[in-house]
């Protein structure tokens, strides 16, 4: 029986740590690859630029012998026509560079996320489900599906994950919501301020939300890659909230009142405040000085004003036999900033 090799392409970000934890818990043979020089686990690394297919092909004899991928990686650009084209083009040398090493590859799991519904456009159909129809092209996510489908008929095997808004760690991420709402309520403390949600009413109050911890979706990359679960499945805790419901919550942890909503922009903000966060840093001895480190802004001045719900469908995943999206959002959340606490990102 051929061993068991995953390769990790992102993992780096809040997904692929995640991912990596599962699989090393469940006994799988790893290594990552990435620009890095040095690779962010105690797992052997690859250091390749997936644009770059002569760096790819230098990794070659390392290749030989994965029988699963998996993908995070992500390449952001404001232009979804670029951004199209370079991530197709990552993913797309990626593989290229693992068959050619003569590789048995046999799986890929990649991630989608609300991204492939149109969350990103502001509104889509909802609850969203894996069978909706694409929305107007180009997507980078559209591409990535197209081109796993076309090596159906060489039999290679495929998986994509949709989570919604995953609250995890990592440090230098341009969409980590978690360790936003840790920054933003230390820094409301700090400047003796009520928690305010930083958004509108109608988002505070009348939209539903989803999220997924990033433990859950590392569960469920193991389980599609061992029970062997073909196609799309979108992934959350399994329950729906609105902001007005856990913010209170929130804000107490932090000791704080939580005032009312009041849209603000929290990447001009933060900006101004970072004297402010490092001082503090120094002061608390917190593992990071740079707010910009532990989350950028501009991910919450978009998710904290979205008017429409943002909910998906999870019955798919379930009928399937994944039976982990059991979890409160709430809870996931509160346990984010005590984790965080644990290691001294915020005091």
């Amino acid at each position: 029986m051929t061993e068991r090799q995953l390769l990790i392409a992102g993992a780096s970000g809040i997904i692929g740590q995640a991912v990596l934890e599962a699989f090393a818990k469940a006994g799988w043979s790893i290594t990552t690859v990435g620009r890095s020089k040095q690779g962010p686990s105690r797992f052997p690394h690859l250091t390749a630029d997936l644009l770059d297919q002569d760096s790819l092909a230098a990794a070659k004899a390392d290749l030989a012998g994965v029988t699963h991928l998996f993908y995070s990686a992500l390449k952001p650009n404001p232009d979804p026509g670029v951004e199209a084209d370079e991530n197709a083009a990552m993913l797309e040398n990626l593989v290229g560079a693992v068959r050619s090493a003569g590789a048995p590859l046999a799986r890929i799991t990649f991630v989608q996320g609300g991204k492939i519904y149109g969350a990103h456009l502001g509104v889509y159909k909802t609850p969203a489900r894996e069978d909706d129809s694409r929305h107007f092209p180009p997507n980078l996510y559209f591409r990535h599906e197209d081109f796993v489908r076309s090596l159906e008929g060489d039999g290679i095997r495929w998986t994509a994950l949709r989570p919604d808004i995953v609250i995890g760690h990592s440090l230098g991420s341009a969409m980590n919501l978690g360790n936003l709402i840790g920054l933003y309520g230390a820094l409301c403390r700090e400047t003796g301020t009520a928690m305010q949600f930083p958004g509108t009413e109608q988002a505070y109050r009348g939209a539903l939300v989803n999220v997924t911890a990033a433990p859950l979706l590392g569960e469920a990359a193991v389980w599609a890659a061992e029970e062997e679960r073909d196609g799309a499945y979108n992934l959350t805790n399994g329950d729906v909230f609105r902001w007005s419901h856990v913010w209170p919550q929130l804000a107490d942890w932090f000791g704080l009142e939580v005032g009312e909503p009041q849209p603000i922009s929290l990447a001009q903000r933060l900006t101004a405040l970072k004297p402010v966060w490092q001082a503090l840093a120094e002061r608390e001895g917190l593992a990071e000085a740079d707010p910009e480190r532990i989350a950028p802004g501009a991910f919450g001045d978009f998710i904290f004003h979205v008017e429409k719900d943002a909910i998906f469908d999870v019955t798919k995943a379930r009928q399937a036999g994944f039976g982990r999206m059991i979890l409160r959002s709430d809870e996931v959340l509160l346990a984010h900033l005590e984790d965080m606490r644990r290691r001294r990102l915020i005091p």
